[in-house]
C-alpha cells in the first residue's frame, strides 16, 4: 500500500502535476484573460462602471456572506475555496421542482436519482462516485443530515419553499466539519425571522398525478420571532411502484433575551411512504413502455424523521462571539425489498431505528495587531448515535453505538492589506461498539441470540492552509492545501474487512473570482484530490466493504459565468472537466462523468412575468461496479432542458413549467447492466398567495 505521507509531499510540491494534460498555454491565457477582463469589457460595453458598489451587483457572489466555509458569517471573497450561493430568488425562478435538480445545475455537482424524485436521491461533488452519500456532507441550518449508515441525506424531508439559500462549498471541509466532508459541503439554510407577519398558501399539480399543497405563517412580536409551516405532497411516480407520499411540519422560535443574546429553537417532522421499483434490464431501458415497468411491484418503504435543534448566539462584545447548538434526531425507517408472497409482510419488513444527538460550540474573537485585523476561531463538536437495523429477511440484527468528539482551531492572519492567510487544524476521535445478533430457529420458534461485540477506536487529524489575495476590489485569487478523512459508517463496519479503516485525503485548489461592475462575474478553479485507502464496497470480489489498495486521484477544472446583458435578461453558465481515476491502474472511478456543462437564462419579459430556461449536458461514465472499465457498456451522455414561466402580482403568483422538454430517455445510475431510468417529459403548474 502506498505511503500516504510520501504521496502528500509529492503532491504538495507539484500540486498541478495531474493537470498536465491541459494545454499550458490555455491555462496561461485564462489567467491573462481574467486579469484583463475589465479592460476588455470597458472597450466592448461603453458606459459600464466597473467600480460599482458591490451592493448594487445583482446576484453576484464575490460579496455574498456565507456561513459554510467557517460555520460563522464570512464573505465569499475571504474563503479559499470554490463556493456557490443559490439564493431565494434563484430558487423561486429556477425551473426545478426538487432540491436535487436545483443543485444539479451547478459546476462540479452531479445528480444521482434512482426513482425520479428526491427520495433515494443525492448529489455527488467532485467525483466521489458510488460513495458520495458518505463523502459529501449535507447540513440543514448547521445540522448534519447524513445518517450514520449508507442511506444518504434525505432531501425529500426538506420542503423547497422553506429554503432561504443553499451554500455549496466544494472540496475539503474536515477541519471545520469533521468526518465525511471530503467532496464538499451543502448547507441548506431555511427561512428564519420575518419582521412583518406573513402568510403563504400554495398548491401545484403535474404529471403522474403529482400534487403538493403547503401553508406557512411567520412574524415577530416584540422580542419573539416565530415561523410555522406544513405541507403534503404525493405522486404516482414515473415508473410502476414509483409512488411517493409525504407530510411535513415544522416550527421555529427565536427570542432576543438581551440585545446581545438570542435564543433559537427549531422542530421538524417528516413522514413518508414510497415504492421501490428497483432497476430494469438493459434490453428494456431504451423502450418507453418497458422502462417504466418494475420487477418489484410490492417493495415499499416508510420513514418517520423528527429533528429538534436549540441554540444560542451571544455577542460578548470585546470578548468575542459565542455560538452553541444542541440537536436531536429520531429516525424510524421500515421497508421491504425482495417481497416474498409466501411470507407475511411482517415477517420480511426490515427496520432501522436511529437516535442521534449532536452538539457544537464556536467561539470567535477578532484581534488587532500591527494595525491589521486578525481572527481566532475555536470550536468543538460531539456526535452520539444509537443505531439498530433489524433484517427479517436475513434473520439478523445489527446493533451499533458510535460516538465522536472533535476540536478545531482556525486563525485568519492579515499578512498585508491585500493578503490573508487561513490556518486550521482539527483533532477528531471516533469510538464505536458493534454487534450482530442472529434470529435463530429453536424447534420452530425463533429467538434472538446476541453476537460477539467488537469495538473500533480511531483518532484522526486534519489541517488546512488557505491564502486569499484581493488583487483589486473586483478581482480575488485564492489557493489552498488541506487534508480530509472519513471513518467507516455502521453499514460498512457491519459487512467489512477486519482491517477496514479510515480513508485519508490531500486536496490542492487554486482559483480566481472576478466581477466586472454590475455586468458580469467569472470564476475559474483548478483542483486535485488524492485519497489513500478510500472505502468502497467490493461487490465483485469479496462482497464486503474494503479499502482500495490503489490511490484514487481526482483532478479537474470548474468554470462559472454570470452575465447581465440587460436589466431584464440574466444569463449564466458553467463547465466542469473532471478526471477521476485509480493512480496505478489508470482506470476511471465509476459513475463519474468527465465533463458536465449547464447554461440558462432568466428573462423578465414584462414586469410581472419571468421566463427561465436551463439546459444541462452530462458526459458518459462507467457503471457503478465496473472498476476495470471493461465489464459493462458505459452509461451514455444525456442532455436536459427545463423551462418555467412565472406571473406574480399583488401577492399572487401563478407558475407553470416543463422538465425534460426534449423527452430524453436516460439513466444516471446503473449497476451490472441494470438501469434506473429517469423520468421522461413532465409538466406542472401551480398557484401561490402571500398575504
Amino acid at each position: 500500500m502506498k505511503c500516504h505521507a510520501t504521496a502528500s509531499v509529492k503532491h504538495t510540491l507539484e500540486p498541478l502535476l495531474p493537470l498536465k494534460k491541459l494545454c499550458p498555454a490555455c491555462v496561461l491565457l485564462c489567467v491573462i484573460f481574467l486579469m484583463n477582463l475589465e479592460a476588455l469589457a470597458q472597450d466592448a460595453v461603453p458606459g459600464v462602471e466597473t467600480g460599482a458598489p458591490a451592493a448594487e451587483r445583482p446576484r453576484f457572489e464575490l460579496e455574498e456572506v456565507v456561513v459554510t466555509g467557517t460555520r460563522i458569517e464570512d464573505p465569499v471573497r475571504d474563503i479559499a475555496r470554490n463556493v456557490t450561493v443559490i439564493t431565494a430568488e434563484d430558487i423561486e425562478q429556477a425551473p426545478s421542482d426538487s432540491i436535487v435538480d436545483l443543485l444539479a445545475r451547478e459546476a462540479g455537482v452531479n445528480p444521482r436519482s434512482f426513482f425520479g424524485h428526491d427520495k433515494s436521491a443525492g448529489v455527488d461533488i467532485r467525483g466521489m462516485g458510488d460513495t458520495f452519500v458518505s463523502n459529501v456532507l449535507v447540513m440543514v441550518d448547521g445540522y448534519r443530515l447524513n445518517p450514520p449508515d449508507l442511506a444518504g441525506p434525505d432531501f425529500c424531508s426538506i420542503p423547497l419553499d422553506r429554503i432561504e439559500r443553499i451554500e455549496i462549498l466544494r472540496g475539503a471541509g474536515s477541519v471545520i466539519y469533521g468526518d465525511g466532508a471530503v467532496g464538499g459541503v451543502v448547507n441548506i439554510i431555511t427561512k428564519k425571522r420575518q419582521a412583518e407577519p406573513e402568510a403563504r398558501i400554495s398548491s401545484s399539480y403535474g404529471s403522474h398525478d403529482a400534487f403538493e399543497g403547503r401553508a406557512s405563517y411567520s412574524g415577530r412580536v416584540d422580542r419573539l420571532s416565530f415561523g410555522l409551516h406544513t405541507g403534503y405532497a404525493s405522486t404516482d411516480g414515473y415508473r410502476d411502484n414509483g409512488s411517493l407520499r409525504k407530510v411535513d411540519a415544522g416550527a421555529r422560535l427565536g427570542y432576543d433575551l438581551l440585545d446581545t443574546l438570542v435564543l433559537e429553537a427549531d422542530v421538524a417532522y417528516h413522514d413518508d411512504s414510497y415504492g421501490l421499483p428497483g432497476p430494469v434490464a438493459a434490453e428494456d431501458v431504451d423502450e418507453e413502455g418497458r422502462r417504466r415497468t418494475t420487477a418489484y411491484p410490492l417493495d415499499t418503504g416508510e420513514t418517520q424523521d423528527r429533528r429538534i435543534r436549540i441554540g444560542l448566539e451571544w455577542d460578548l462584545e470585546s470578548w468575542g462571539l459565542l455560538q452553541a447548538h444542541q440537536g436531536f434526531r429520531f429516525r424510524d425507517n421500515r421497508y421491504i425489498m425482495g417481497f416474498n408472497p409466501l411470507l407475511a409482510p411482517g415477517e420480511q419488513r426490515d427496520h432501522i431505528d436511529e437516535d442521534t444527538r449532536l452538539f457544537d460550540l464556536d467561539w470567535v474573537k477578532n484581534l488587532e495587531l500591527f494595525d491589521l485585523e486578525h481572527r481566532l476561531q475555536v470550536g468543538l463538536d460531539h456526535f452520539h448515535t444509537d443505531y439498530v437495523r433489524t433484517e427479517q429477511s436475513r434473520h439478523q440484527r445489527e446493533n451499533s453505538e458510535v460516538e465522536s468528539l472533535g476540536a478545531f482551531a482556525m486563525v485568519r492572519v492579515a499578512l498585508a492589506e491585500p493578503f490573508s492567510l487561513n490556518l486550521g487544524a482539527r483533532k477528531h476521535r471516533t469510538e464505536g461498539t458493534f454487534r450482530t445478533d442472529q434470529h435463530v430457529n429453536f424447534s420452530g420458534t425463533r429467538w434472538w441470540v446476541n453476537g460477539e461485540t467488537f469495538t473500533r477506536d480511531w483518532t484522526e487529524t486534519a489541517w488546512d492552509v488557505g491564502l486569499v489575495w484581493d488583487v483589486t476590489p473586483e478581482h480575488t485569487l485564492f489557493a489552498s492545501l488541506a487534508s480530509t478523512f472519513r471513518t467507516p459508517n455502521v453499514d460498512e463496519l457491519a459487512l467489512g474487512d477486519d482491517d477496514l479503516h479510515p480513508q485519508k485525503g490531500v486536496h490542492v485548489e487554486i482559483g480566481s473570482r472576478h466581477a466586472l461592475g454590475d455586468l458580469a462575474e467569472l470564476s475559474v478553479t483548478l483542483f486535485q484530490i488524492e485519497i489513500d485507502d478510500e472505502i468502497y464496497y467490493d461487490a465483485v470480489g469479496f462482497g464486503t466493504n474494503r479499502n482500495y489498495d490503489d490511490t484514487t486521484l481526482r483532478r479537474g477544472v470548474e468554470t462559472e459565468l454570470k452575465l447581465y446583458i440587460h436589466e431584464s435578461f440574466y444569463v449564466w453558465g458553467n463547465w466542469t472537466w473532471m478526471k477521476a481515476e485509480f493512480e496505478e491502474r489508470g482506470t476511471r472511478v465509476p459513475l463519474v462523468p468527465e465533463t458536465k456543462a449547464s447554461v440558462g437564462f432568466e428573462w423578465r419579459a414584462l414586469p410581472p412575468i419571468v421566463v427561465a430556461v436551463t439546459g444541462t449536458r452530462v458526459g458518459s461514465r462507467y457503471q457503478g461496479n465496473d472498476l476495470d472499465n471493461l465489464a459493462y457498456p458505459k452509461l451514455e451522455s444525456y442532455r436536459m432542458i427545463d423551462g418555467k414561466m412565472t406571473y406574480e402580482r399583488s401577492g399572487w403568483k401563478v407558475f407553470g413549467g416543463v422538465n425534460n422538454l426534449t423527452d430524453e430517455a436516460y439513466s444516471a445510475v446503473a449497476y451490472s447492466d441494470t438501469y434506473y431510468p429517469a423520468p421522461a417529459r413532465t409538466v406542472y403548474g401551480g398557484l401561490e398567495w402571500t398575504f
